[in-house]
């Protein structure tokens, strides 16, 4: 019985303070977790079809993440995830997030759609029908 105990006591332990993200969208998405009082926690881009685990048990995870200590006595959770398109544009928000809690993109509040990229380059199959590189070649190559 004191096994049991002691390991359902560490189980919880690995989850204190984490929440379990999962990209289930098309698009590779950015998710901001910021705690109940609005205080920034941390970010992590997240690619479609994909989950990470953030937790606030690193002190720097993600860029500008920190270790709020100046204000122990105040609660971070529940936590709000933000999704964001890469562009910047906003994808979806989730609230009122546990810890322990997986987070779905899908399941977010809000237009849940990203601009599409407008990649401009070379193909790697050469130039397509409606490519200006094309016509530019067809222009040179007419007499």
């Amino acid at each position: 019985m004191k096994k049991v105990i002691l390991f359902l006591v560490c189980c919880t332990g690995l989850f204190a303070g984490s929440i379990r993200l999962y990209n289930d969208s098309p698009y590779k998405l950015r998710a901001v977790i910021r705690g109940a009082d609005g205080t920034y926690l941390g970010e992590m881009v997240i690619l479609p079809e994909h989950f990470n685990t953030w937790s606030d048990f690193y002190s720097s995870f993600g860029p500008g993440g920190q270790q709020y200590t100046e204000s122990p006595n105040r609660t971070l959770t529940p936590y709000t995830v933000y999704w964001y398109c890469l562009d910047g544009d906003a994808y979806g928000i989730v609230t009122n997030v546990a810890t322990g809690s997986a987070v779905l993109a899908e399941s977010a509040e809000g237009l849940k759609m990203c601009k599409p990229s407008k990649k401009k380059g070379k193909s790697p199959y050469g130039p397509h029908e409606d490519d200006e590189q094309l016509h530019q070649q067809n222009e040179a190559k007419a007499p």
